[in-house]
């Protein structure tokens, strides 16, 4: 007899709740305003660079070892926004130590900072997985970040050649991030592309999420 394995859409950073029972999602908290977590979803809390203060990191040492934060992030470097860089970069290695403590995976904000990135990762060599969200950068950039050892996260916007590049690493995922759009949308695009099933991109992933230390799914 052969058994029915129902398909699963695994969302790796989103600002929603799951909208249909096939999506298995880690929400992003908003660390200045949290609300009560839901014990039967998965979260990701962080000190985004955006709004980095010591405030918000204590408040996230708060609440970063309850069991559904299954991530820290997003964190970052974003040389665009009016945060002090170097508080930026300070909050940023709290994070980084924060992770390594807990063994929870690092999801990671990065804006015109890809060389900082790139030398904090060699120079801190975590052993949990960093990924990269909401990647749109080329080819030849996620080249050198997988070759670095990152995992790289694809939303609806994307470079063709640098998905291709994830999926023969083995280290894709897919994301709605802050867009209201469908993430079975999102899979359906990314399998075209990659001319592979639904349920080979699903499952895939899934390995993928096999390789965390503590892996929710």
């Amino acid at each position: 007899m052969t058994l029915f394995h129902k398909m699963i859409y695994y969302n790796i950073h989103t600002h929603h709740p799951p909208t249909s029972p096939d999506e298995k999602a880690i929400i992003s908290i908003d660390i200045r305003n949290p609300h009560p977590l839901e014990a039967s979803f998965y979260y990701s809390a962080g000190v985004h660079p955006w709004y980095a203060s010591e405030d918000l990191f204590n408040a996230l040492q708060a609440i970063a070892k309850q069991p559904n934060i299954v991530a820290i992030g997003e964190a970052g470097l974003d040389k665009l926004t009016s945060t002090p860089w170097e508080l930026q970069k300070k909050l940023f290695l709290d994070q980084i130590n924060l992770a390594e403590n807990l063994e929870k995976p690092l999801i990671i904000h990065c804006v015109k900072a890809w060389p900082e990135l790139l030398t904090i990762h060699k120079t801190t060599c975590p052993s949990v997985p960093w990924i990269i969200h909401g990647f749109r950068g080329k080819e030849e950039l996620a080249h050198q970040l997988l070759h670095a050892g990152f995992y790289i996260s694809f939303g609806q916007y994307f470079q063709p050649n640098a998905i291709k590049k994830a999926w023969d690493a083995h280290r894709l995922f897919i994301e709605t991030d802050e867009s209201d759009i469908n993430i079975k949308d999102i899979y359906t695009s990314v399998s075209s592309l990659l001319a592979v099933s639904e349920k080979d991109l699903s499952q895939e992933i899934l390995s993928n999420l096999h390789a965390w230390p503590q892996t929710p799914f």
